[in-house]
C-alpha cells in the first residue's frame, strides 16, 4: 500500500520522469547523443512527426530558430539524413526565419525518406552572453 500512496503522491505533485516533455512543448530533437542533437520533430495537430527538408533551403539560420525553440542555444549544424519512409511535416524556412514558430510554419504533411538532423550548442542563448 505504501507504494501505491507514493505513486499517487508523485502523480498528483506534477513531477515528470526524466526526459518527459511537458504539454506545452512543440519542438524536440530525438535520437541523438543529447537532447540538443538529433532528428528535428514538431508537434502539430496533436501529432509528433519529423521535419522534412522538402524545400531544400534549411540553413543554419533556420536551424537556429529550432534550436532556440528547443531551449538548446544556437545551431551548430543542419544535415539531411536518410530515414525509413515515415509521415513528416514540411516546414518552409522563410516562414521560420520571419519569426513564426515551427508549428505555425508546418505547411503540409506527407511521407519522406529524408529528415532533418540538427546539432545545437546546448547552451541557452542567455547563458552564452554571460
Amino acid at each position: 500500500m505504501d507504494h501505491l500512496m507514493l505513486l499517487l503522491l508523485l502523480c498528483s505533485s506534477g513531477l515528470q520522469a526524466e526526459g518527459e516533455l511537458n504539454s506545452t512543448e512543440s519542438v524536440r530533437l530525438v535520437g541523438g547523443a543529447s537532447r540538443c542533437r538529433g532528428t528535428l520533430e514538431v508537434k502539430h495537430e496533436g501529432e509528433w512527426r519529423p521535419v522534412e527538408d522538402y524545400y531544400s533551403d534549411w540553413s543554419l539560420k533556420t536551424a537556429a530558430a529550432a534550436c532556440r525553440e528547443s531551449d538548446c542555444g544556437s545551431a551548430v549544424s543542419v544535415e539531411r539524413k536518410e530515414s525509413s519512409d515515415r509521415s513528416v511535416w514540411r516546414i518552409r524556412s522563410d516562414c521560420v526565419e520571419s519569426g513564426s514558430t515551427l508549428r505555425e510554419c508546418a505547411a503540409s504533411s506527407g511521407s519522406s525518406s529524408s529528415v532533418l538532423h540538427l546539432t545545437c550548442s546546448g547552451k541557452p542563448i542567455k547563458d552564452m552572453n554571460e
